[in-house]
């Protein structure tokens, strides 16, 4: 354990000196897919609804990157069982396993245990949210197959737990800023082009710049890969680009995006 939570603190340093805020949640679902030996690291970092909210996913297995899009799944990923009921009771905060709050065998025969394992061949869950109260529960869900998380990978997501919290902070702050000093010329930037472009459309080309693939931004913005393709067509007829590297130029010498290539 002092290894893996020694990996963590490093990391912890890493996430805290980083300016860019989409660099966060991979960096910390990577760090505990290899300290809890998982399979996929569910990130919930806003109160959710069984109809909406955001789902981030980062996996280990390529065959699991295709089975999240299937809005059943998200439905069940959405509800929180039984985490969201657990921690909505009260002010309980420590890391539990989903059958560690159900018992093995109610687990096992619930509906969403039956779902997780068909879309990702995944068994065992465990939970690890942030501090604080209230009904809503917002922190990492961690999937793996085979046995359960054992006492040392509960105690080892406990002495984290501050580390995740203080990274999320962190990754909003940063968030906050950006907006701050980008929103408003990013406007009339937008504004200025014969045909604007949507809320949608300006989160896959922030997305574009940064060289994710169309896999990867599907899966940070919750959409499909074939969405994400739709929305790169469009940016690609309105910014007048050819390829990814072409929109992502047109769109800094617009003022979309910081770092004018014409600037002296």
């Amino acid at each position: 354990m002092r290894e893996r939570h020694a990996r963590m603190l490093d990391l912890a340093v890493e996430v805290m000196s980083t300016e860019d805020p989409d660099r966060v949640w991979p960096l910390l679902a990577e760090e505990l897919l290899t300290a809890l030996d998982a399979a996929l690291v569910v990130v919930k970092e806003e109160p959710w609804t069984r109809e909406r909210g955001s789902v981030a996913f980062w996996s280990g297995r390529p065959e699991a990157e295709e089975r999240h899009h299937d809005e059943s799944v998200r439905r069940r990923i959405r509800e929180g069982y039984p985490f969201a009921d657990h921690y909505g009771a009260g002010e309980d905060r420590a890391p539990r396993s989903a059958a560690g709050i159900t018992g093995a065998r109610v687990w096992r025969h619930s509906a969403t245990a039956d779902a997780l394992h068909r879309a990702f061949g995944t068994r065992h869950v465990l939970g690890i949210p942030f501090p604080g109260a209230g009904p809503h529960v917002s922190g990492f869900m961690v999937h793996r197959p085979g046995g359960d998380f054992s006492p040392h990978d509960v105690r080892y997501a406990a002495r984290v737990q501050p580390l995740l919290k203080a990274a999320t902070n962190h990754r909003s702050l940063l968030n906050a800023l950006r907006e701050a000093a980008g929103a408003d010329r990013g406007r009339e930037a937008n504004r200025s082009l014969a045909a604007p472009l949507t809320p949608r459309e300006l989160n896959v080309l922030h997305l574009l710049a940064t060289g994710l693939p169309a896999d990867s931004m599907a899966r940070r913005l919750g959409i499909s890969p074939r969405t994400v393709h739709k929305h790169l067509h469009a940016l690609y007829r309105k910014l007048g680009a050819a390829d990814r590297l072409g929109a992502v130029l047109r769109a800094q010498r617009a003022g979309l995006l910081e770092g004018d290539p014409g600037a002296s």
